[in-house]
């Protein structure tokens, strides 16, 4: 060996472990032609659509848009007819609705300090700030807001009438007592 092979450091030819042979083998060529075919695989998260189920889903989804404009002009039909009947039930009072701030919508409950509810279906909230925001509960944006304060409006009803009858009963039980009194009167001097 001379000095100068012996001084150069000698190469060899490695090839690198992350180097992958790319020639497919022929015992796994058709494993590898199955997995990579181009018919789509079904999955059982995915829904199979066919011919016969478009036109179907079609129909379906437009049975439920139909319904939901069935139930939204119900919906409103209803509101309007319960404020109407409010109106009548509590216009012998001239009474307007405290409602507690617990009762609303939980978004506004840390904003609003008080809120009244008006015969006509305005929801007064003021604000703790002082602001006040008026809610016209007949909007269809605002029904969620009428649904949750309704058990409320029931309960103050409910209290407003019967308050309102045991005040009546007194009323009468006096008149009674007095017209009584007053027809003895009455005799007495129609008498003598």
């Amino acid at each position: 060996m001379s000095e100068q092979q012996a001084s150069s450091p000698q190469t060899k030819q490695v090839e690198p472990a992350a180097v992958i042979n790319a020639t497919p083998d022929k015992a796994k060529e058709p494993a590898l032609q199955a997995s990579t075919s181009t018919t789509p695989q079904t999955t059982p998260t995915q829904p199979q659509t066919s011919e016969d189920g478009t036109p179907e889903s079609l129909k379906e989804m437009q049975e439920n848009a139909g319904q939901i404009s069935e139930l939204v002009k119900e919906e409103e039909n209803l509101v309007t007819e319960f404020f109407d009947l409010m109106f009548k039930i509590l216009k012998p009072f001239s009474k307007t609705l405290e409602i507690s701030v617990s009762s609303l919508p939980e978004h506004y409950r840390e904003q609003i300090s008080k809120s009244y509810l008006y015969l006509t279906g305005q929801l007064v909230l003021v604000h703790t700030n002082g602001e006040l925001e008026i809610l016209n509960l007949t909007d269809e944006e605002n029904h969620d807001t009428l649904v949750e304060i309704t058990g409320e409006i029931m309960t103050k009803l409910k209290t407003i009438i019967n308050t309102s009858k045991s005040k009546a009963e007194k009323r009468v039980k006096f008149l009674i007592t007095i017209t009584k009194e007053l027809q003895k009167v009455a005799k007495v001097l129609s008498e003598g």
